[in-house]
């Protein structure tokens, strides 16, 4: 799920809400974390996102509290939940609208896992930073 789109004249971040289940006996150690959005209209690849920080909306506010993200593993025989915020080395703005999106993970063993989602962009929840990085509503 889509928690927030930031737009600025350099990048583009998507903080995502995203959940992996391991179905196994073992932890997964994950030890990389890759991410594409499909987007409509587009003759190319599919939009190439990368993770950047962990991020948790405080409480009563708009703001977001960000942190590095870390190793992690999923534990075993549960469902692991995160908002991670990924970050794209093009410059675009993404309509509101329903995308696809490819999560993979790469655990230590270099065993790859794929989660499909679909993400639903609305404007609210949408916003710019100007070159004086003020938040600027759409």
């Amino acid at each position: 799920m889509a928690d927030h789109v930031e737009l600025t004249p350099t990048h583009l971040i998507i903080g995502l809400q995203i959940e992996w289940y391991n179905q196994t006996d073992q932890p997964i150690p994950v030890k990389e974390l890759q991410a594409w959005l499909y987007l409509h209209g587009r003759n190319k690849d599919p939009l190439r996102i990368y993770p950047l920080e962990r991020f948790a909306r405080v409480p009563n506010q708009r703001a977001l509290q960000k942190t590095p993200l870390r190793p992690f593993s999923l534990p075993a025989k549960e469902t692991y939940a995160d908002q991670i915020r990924f970050i794209s080395q093009e410059i675009l703005d993404i309509p509101a609208g329903s995308y696809s999106a490819v999560i993979q993970i790469i655990d230590t063993s270099d065993v790859i896992y794929k989660n499909q989602i679909t993400l639903q962009l609305v404007t609210k929840i949408k916003y710019r930073k100007d070159e004086d990085w003020q938040l600027d509503e759409q």
